[in-house]
């Protein structure tokens, strides 16, 4: 879908007006500031996601109103030039930007890398937390995948809109349009109390491995998200808040979607939360678990797509279940709940069933034989290498 060229005066009169109305004001320079928590969300929003961006950031204005928490943004729009905005919370609001980038690739491993080194020296706190805001099709890279979300590929005109395969549109000469989760997981500085993707499909226990050393936590759907996102208003003074308030988060997430009528399509969310200090000990059992059968899952016939999604997220859980004898799968599911220490899910998804007992709150890929090229992507990734390699 196009949106015509006004699109980016109403963005920015949006940014401005909150400044002029909330007695926010530029800064020439901004001296280093240290607090106990800097939240950071990297908005890539150069894609068909601009107008969502816009009611987003309308909303989390709304919510830093809560709090006196210290928040940085980075708004790549689709028609005008990266931005870096800071927000002051509680009352009186303020609004400051803090610098204006050449056209950029906010999809670019490097870019974020940059945006959150800039962020913790002007705001060096004792935690950071980080929300990336965007479309995403968590591990896969885009040649291994097909085109095509929810909206694109059914003609019911209720079915909402997604956070499902797309891209940076004007990437300019900084390199590939989609974020590689390696080079995220390499490039990204520091570490985080918690990450959170408002995304699609970024809740897979691939994800989760690879970012295992860079967060605490990390609140991700394993499914699609509708394009309206998180709640933020609700969820923005829970940024500055430990477990407890991360499971809040998620709470919120799904509330804010199950409230719709049971047979509507806008009531579908599914979202976890993953406790990364337990994921080694995950790792191994299930490395041990599939010891052997590797041949056995790879000789699998499943359907390699279902209306034009690629099927290459099981749930995880499920997938152990069906690899296992009872007793193995109960030793393997007791680790899996230090893992995922929250989960829900709506009674469907899109239309489709949610069944409880086959939803973890974690996807896993099965390397199909079929799929010969991306298991050879796949086995670059650690789980994929840990649990696959030699096995």
């Amino acid at each position: 879908m196009k949106f015509k060229v006004f699109s980016k005066i109403r963005f920015f009169f949006l940014i401005y007006s909150v400044m002029i109305f909330s007695a926010c004001h530029d800064s020439d320079k901004i001296e280093p500031e240290y607090g106990e928590r800097t939240v950071l969300i990297y908005m890539a929003a150069d894609n068909n996601l601009n107008k969502d961006g816009e009611t987003n950031i309308k909303s989390i204005l709304k919510g830093m109103e809560q709090t006196a928490g210290r928040l940085v943004i980075y708004i790549d729009p689709r028609y005008d030039v990266p931005r870096l905005l800071t927000v002051k919370g509680g009352k009186g609001c303020r609004l400051d930007t803090l610098e204006t980038y050449t056209e950029e690739n906010s999809a670019s491993p490097e870019v974020l890398a940059r945006v959150v080194k800039e962020v913790q020296k002007r705001y060096p706190a004792s935690s950071y937390g980080l929300v990336l805001w965007s479309h995403g099709l968590g591990w896969v890279l885009p040649e291994y995948s097909f085109p095509g979300g929810y909206a694109m590929r059914l003609p019911d005109p209720d079915m909402p809109r997604t956070k499902y395969y797309a891209e940076d549109e004007h990437p300019g000469t900084t390199g590939k349009a989609y974020m590689d989760i390696r080079e995220m997981a390499a490039r990204l500085p520091g570490h985080f109390s918690f990450i959170l993707w408002d995304v699609c499909f970024m809740g897979g226990i691939e994800v989760a491995y690879e970012l295992r050393n860079k967060t605490d936590y990390m609140i991700a759907s394993p499914a699609e998200v509708i394009s309206d996102g998180f709640p933020y208003e609700k969820m923005m003074p829970l940024l500055w808040g430990g477990e407890e308030a991360m499971k809040q988060i998620c709470r919120e997430y799904y509330n804010h979607y199950n409230k719709y009528q049971v047979n509507s399509l806008w009531r579908s969310a599914v979202v976890g939360l993953v406790k990364t200090e337990e994921l080694e000990p995950l790792v191994a059992k299930v490395r041990t678990l599939l010891a052997g059968k590797t041949d056995y899952v790879r000789a699998w016939h499943y359907p390699l797509s279902k209306g034009g999604l690629p099927m290459v997220f099981f749930d995880f859980g499920d997938y152990i279940r069906k690899m296992t004898t009872e007793e193995e799968y109960n030793s393997f599911k007791k680790q899996l709940d230090r893992v995922v220490i929250y989960k829900a899910a709506t009674e469907k998804l899109f239309g489709d069933e949610v069944p409880a007992d086959k939803f973890s709150g974690l996807t896993s890929y099965i390397p199909f034989s079929e799929w010969s090229d991306m298991n050879t992507y796949y086995y670059t990734l650690d789980w994929g290498a840990t649990v696959y390699e030699n096995n």
